[in-house]
């Protein structure tokens, strides 16, 4: 039996695992053709539903609107600032846009930015707790990413 090297057997082992990246991608390539032309299908069986459905809701958004409600007691609460659901994905998008180049920002920033709270903000900062880097203490506390 002829010996071959390490470093010929390397070689082999590389050119076949680029082979194999080859064939990998290619049928990746083919389901998601498949699923775009699925999607196109579905798309075209449903259309002409809400194209009515559009009408529909056309018809709609062109007679008065309802009047609000009003009160009917005088309590003088204030009724529940409800935020939008935010993910976490969302919440770094966010952050990254107004600290990129490691600029320092305070949470009331950050609050004001990604539109979430002071709750929502602590589980973020636990759910994610290598994206931030804290400075200071308190009312001086300032965030930047880490890179």
């Amino acid at each position: 039996m002829p010996k071959t090297k390490p470093t010929d057997i390397l070689k082999q082992f590389a050119k076949l695992q680029k082979q194999a990246e080859k064939h990998v991608l290619v049928a990746k390539k083919a389901i998601e053709k498949k699923i775009a032309k699925e999607v196109a299908s579905v798309h075209k069986k449903y259309a002409a539903e809400l194209k009515k459905l559009d009408g529909v809701l056309g018809g709609f958004t062109g007679s008065a609107k309802a009047p609000k409600a009003v009160k009917a007691s005088g309590t003088g609460k204030r009724t529940r600032r409800s935020l939008p659901k935010k993910s976490d994905q969302e919440i770094k998008d966010s952050i990254s846009k107004i600290a990129a180049g490691g600029k320092k920002v305070t949470s009331a920033q950050i609050f004001d930015a990604a539109e979430i709270t002071r709750p929502r903000f602590n589980a973020f900062l636990k759910a994610n707790k290598g994206f931030l880097k804290v400075e200071g203490n308190k009312r001086s506390t300032v965030y930047f990413i880490k890179g």
